[in-house]
């Protein structure tokens, strides 16, 4: 009777051993999912752009070697006053003689620094001033001046004695020379002369019939159009 009531009350304690075993789930923990940390979408770096800003340039500024400014030049109406001025340019350093059309004469000296003139004058009525020139074409000088009386003075010169070529061909020069006067001579290829005179910007020619045509500078000053309807070309001095 001993061992019957032993054996029943080992039978009765396994199976409360086995119960809670056999109400684990099969598939592991539950809390695997709900614990397991969301992965972070990949993110993508774009690289850093630059941008590069393009230098500013002056239109009316020429590219490629400064030309020399040696030579005569004509003032093309200002408040300067009309005058040729001849130029001596030796590296950087500029001289000039300054012929007025009323008689008066003049100096001139300056440093050419890339495109610049930087500069000073005296004339012989004793007037004397200071400013800047731009060598914005081969022909064409332009720029600032002032002195004790005039404080906004503008200067524009244009180099016009040298060679042109009517219609652009090289074929038919004409040489053209001036004087302070504003007094021009014009010679063809064929020893054709005609006498003419600057007014400021504007060249005026006379034939031997006596017609008189009027030439206008565009603003690089290498090109004369005609009131003829022809034009000339720089050819060079």
């Amino acid at each position: 009777m001993k061992k019957t009531i032993l054996l029943t009350t080992a039978i009765s304690f396994c199976l409360l051993l086995i119960t809670p075993a056999a109400a684990q789930p099969g598939g592991g923990k539950t809390t695997d999912a709900a614990n397991k940390p969301a992965t972070k979408p990949a993110t993508t770096t774009k690289p850093a752009t630059t941008t590069t800003t393009k230098p500013k340039t002056n239109p009316r500024t020429p590219s490629g070697p400064v030309a020399s400014l040696s030579g005569k030049w004509w003032t093309s109406g200002n408040d300067f006053g009309a005058s040729e001025v001849i130029f001596v340019q030796t590296g950087s350093e500029v001289t000039g003689e300054i012929h007025y059309t009323d008689g008066r004469t003049g100096t001139v000296t300056g440093t050419m620094s890339g495109h610049r003139l930087q500069h000073t004058w005296k004339n012989s009525a004793g007037e004397t001033g200071s400013g800047w020139l731009e060598l914005s074409w081969n022909n064409f000088l332009g720029g600032a001046w002032h002195n004790a009386r005039v404080k906004d003075g503008s200067w524009t010169l244009m180099r016009i004695e040298g060679k042109w070529c009517f219609g652009g061909s090289a074929d038919r020069i004409r040489t053209v020379t001036h004087n302070a006067q504003g007094n021009v001579l014009s010679v063809a290829e064929d020893g054709t002369r005609m006498d003419g005179r600057l007014e400021g910007p504007w060249l005026y020619l006379t034939n031997d019939d006596g017609m008189t045509i009027k030439g206008e500078m565009d603003f690089r000053s290498n090109r004369m159009n005609w009131s003829s309807g022809f034009f000339w070309k720089w050819c060079g001095r």
